[in-house]
């Protein structure tokens, strides 16, 4: 078992008094206050807060006594690793002190955000995906491309294609040549996986034909081969449910912490 990696988890948990004189440390390496439990490390009883919190992080439930008996088998192995780093003296590192700190900022920040952030509803995820199944519309796209950066460099490979050739050899032909940032088959695609002006144009041709024009997106000047079409069916609600909550979630949670940032006067 890492010792380091023992101590820095701890910190979710413990108040480590690690930035004083060794003299103004307490006896104790668990510094919470309220009731004690009834595991005791090294002499050192460990109160019933840290016991609850070792059992959250866990899943398990404290009034089970099986599952009680596992906290304190393992909670009390992580204590008496980090007791013996203490002895160490690997609390007195200032980089151990330094990566202490930051875990404890980040869990604090963390929870600030899971605390600030509105909680997901039943129609805020039906909301979701109905706006994803408008989005991706119902077929799919076998797509081949080449992009290029700039309208005249566009008008070469399209009149390469008009003067006869096939859409394959120019398409090879194009791979590394100056001013073509990609040139390849695109497999099956959906429209929400192509930006939207090309997206668009796609969906105006037949298998078979390419763009007539070129079509600008933000990635430069895209002449496209509609190779095939077919019915997309999207998963039931369901099934990517859970999927939909954790992006809504993660989406939340980045909105708060912008905000808070906004509203920071952070100088560097």
């Amino acid at each position: 078992m890492n010792v380091r990696n023992v101590v820095l988890g701890l910190v979710l948990a413990l108040s480590l008094s690690a930035c004083g004189d060794s003299q103004e440390k307490s006896e104790g390496l668990v510094q919470l206050k309220g009731a004690n439990s009834d595991l005791k490390v090294n002499g050192e009883v460990v109160p019933q807060a840290l016991v609850e919190a070792y059992a959250r992080k866990r899943g398990w439930e404290v009034r089970d006594p099986g599952q009680l008996a596992q906290v304190y088998e393992q909670l009390g192995e992580l204590l008496a690793v980090a007791m013996a780093a203490r002895k160490q003296g690997l609390l007195d590192d200032a980089q151990v002190q330094a990566d202490l700190e930051l875990e404890r900022l980040n869990r604090l920040s963390g929870l600030m955000i899971e605390r600030g952030a509105a909680p997901v509803t039943e129609q805020d995820l039906r909301a979701a995906y109905d706006q994803e199944l408008a989005t991706t519309g119902n077929e799919e796209f076998q797509v081949a491309h080449v992009l290029v950066d700039n309208a005249e460099r566009a008008a070469q490979v399209l009149a390469s294609l008009d003067g006869g050739s096939s859409f394959d050899a120019v398409m090879a032909a194009e791979v590394g040549q100056s001013g073509v940032r990609d040139s390849k088959d695109l497999g099956w695609v959906r429209r929400n996986q192509l930006p939207a002006a090309l997206a668009t144009a796609l969906s105006a041709l037949t298998p078979g034909q390419w763009t007539p024009q070129a079509v600008q997106t933000e990635f430069g000047f895209h002449v496209a081969l509609l190779r095939g079409k077919r019915p997309f069916a999207a998963p039931p609600f369901e099934q990517v449910h859970e999927a939909i909550r954790a992006s809504l979630e993660r989406k939340r949670a980045l909105d708060v912490a912008k905000a808070i940032k906004a509203e920071a006067k952070i100088e560097h």
